[in-house]
């Protein structure tokens, strides 16, 4: 198997929507955790500062993450997301052919 591909998104959204956020996104990383190519996908939310959530996904592929982006579940997730939302999510994909090993 070759080096896997890797999503982070951090994220901050406004306190009064934590509740609705946790739920869809915990529903919607349940359903892409089965999805094919899908290794791994971790939320964290900082024990510092409340409502700032950063996410770990890893994929055998390109292609599973962009097939991911177009899945029902993540649509449906989008929408909640966009209305919690406190500022811009920052999502950065890292390709294997730009990790450098020491």
């Amino acid at each position: 198997m070759s080096e896997p591909f890797i999503v982070i998104s951090r994220v901050e959204i406004s306190p009064e929507t934590r509740k609705l956020y946790v739920a869809a996104v915990t529903e919607c990383i349940e359903a892409t955790r089965r999805e094919q190519g899908c290794l791994a996908y971790e939320i964290h939310e900082s024990l510092t500062q409340p409502c700032r959530f950063v996410s770990y996904e890893s994929w055998e592929t390109r292609a599973d993450i962009d097939r991911n982006r177009l899945s029902p579940h993540v649509a449906a997730f989008l929408v909640t997301a966009r209305a919690c939302f406190a500022a811009p999510p920052v999502v950065e994909v890292v390709e294997p052919r730009s990790i450098d090993r020491l």
